[in-house]
């Protein structure tokens, strides 16, 4: 059962346990029952390559004891031909291995190391559990029975919170890295981030330890974009409330003379913000002007804020859609000053108002807009 098995978030091929060693000796017992004769070597990772930090020739039986510098917390390997098994080891730790040939990555029994061997009765359990499900999934496959799906589900929810529970349990041990790539880190981040500070007081040098801190940084700092883009949203959408006047303002038209808002009191208005080079806004266009058509009679007008910085081809656009209503822009682009007043995030954009300046509603699009007006002017 190889470790990589169990660590979706790293790959050993690319990691590096950089770390200063402790001179002094430690002694790993290997008994692998046909092996004799074989050799046997005990890795480290370092510059992105498992680097051998000892080896040692086994007996006619099987036996042999690797002698290594008392290296920090981290994950090592021990590798025979073609066979490896993952190991933890803290620098204090001695370890004796009982495995048969063929099967290094199960051994027998891990002994003197408490982190090696809680990620072999993880493993063990792990193994259960995907043993287990499997049988549980073939059964359903060929009976589709509701009892069987519901222990399925059972299952897989009790070794979910057990893996949780061994996480917590060794949270500043490499060990909890194994039961963490069994979890979905944006639903555990709390989680993930208590192994996080765990493992960077114990093994803050480890390549595992640095990939894995990384991963999880970069959904932290993602979580918090998120979270500051909501709590923008909140913002945004608690400006301009229902039934509130919306802020007056006055801007430029493409002739150069000036338009406020309080200029189209007595008119139901929508303010399109809008610009030429607004793809979207554009394809609305057509859709809006139909809407225009059927209630300008009625008193409905639209004025555009375009967020163009360009004269002409602000112009340009509303020749070449052919937009009849009224057109305002300071081309401060994103800057514009009106759609900083409305807190304007994106485009199109458009805030309804009535005759008395109060807003009815925002964020309308055409097939939304159209309705809107007939309850305000009656079909």
């Amino acid at each position: 059962m190889m470790l990589k098995h169990y660590l979706p978030l790293l790959s050993i091929a690319i990691l590096a346990a950089c770390g200063t060693s402790t001179k002094g000796g430690r002694s790993i017992e290997v008994d692998i029952e046909g092996a004799g004769g074989q050799t046997v070597y005990f890795d480290r990772f370092e510059n992105n390559r498992p680097y051998h930090a000892d080896s040692v020739k086994l007996n006619a039986d099987g036996n042999g004891t690797l002698v290594t510098d008392r290296l920090p917390l981290d994950f090592y390997r021990i590798s025979m031909g073609d066979e490896q098994m993952i190991v933890a080891l803290d620098s204090t730790e001695e370890l004796k291995v009982v495995a048969k040939v063929g099967s290094l990555a199960n051994p027998i029994s891990v002994s003197g190391s408490k982190h090696t061997e809680a990620l072999y009765a993880f493993f063990e359990d792990a193994k259960a559990y995907e043993d287990e499900r499997e049988a549980l999934r073939t059964k359903i496959t060929a009976q589709n029975d509701t009892a069987l799906i519901a222990k399925f589900n059972d299952l897989n929810a009790q070794f979910y919170e057990r893996t949780k529970s061994f996480a917590v349990e060794h949270f500043a041990s490499p060990v909890a890295l194994t039961a963490l790539g069994k979890l979905n880190m944006a639903q555990e981040m709390e989680l993930f981030k208590q192994v996080r500070e765990g493992l960077r007081s114990t093994m803050p040098k480890s390549g595992f330890f640095n990939m894995f801190r990384d991963q999880v940084d970069r959904l932290e700092q993602q979580e918090i974009a998120i979270k500051m883009q909501e709590e923008e949203q909140k913002r945004l959408a608690s400006m301009l409330p229902q039934g509130e006047m919306a802020p007056d303002f006055s801007q430029n038209t493409p002739d150069g003379k000036t338009l406020a808002l309080r200029d189209l009191r007595g008119k139901v208005v929508l303010i399109d913000f809008w610009a030429s080079w607004c793809r979207p806004c554009r394809i609305e266009n057509p859709n809006v002007k139909k809407v225009y058509a059927k209630y300008a009679k009625k008193g409905f007008e639209i004025l555009g804020v375009s967020l163009d910085r360009d004269h002409a081809a602000w112009v340009k656009a509303i020749q070449d859609d052919e937009l009849p209503w009224k057109h305002v822009s300071d081309l401060g682009f994103w800057n514009n000053a009106v759609a900083q007043q409305y807190g304007v995030s994106s485009i199109p954009y458009t805030v309804l108002v009535d005759r008395d300046g109060k807003v009815i509603a925002k964020g309308l699009r055409a097939e939304q807009l159209d309705p809107t007006l007939a309850g305000v002017f009656g079909k």
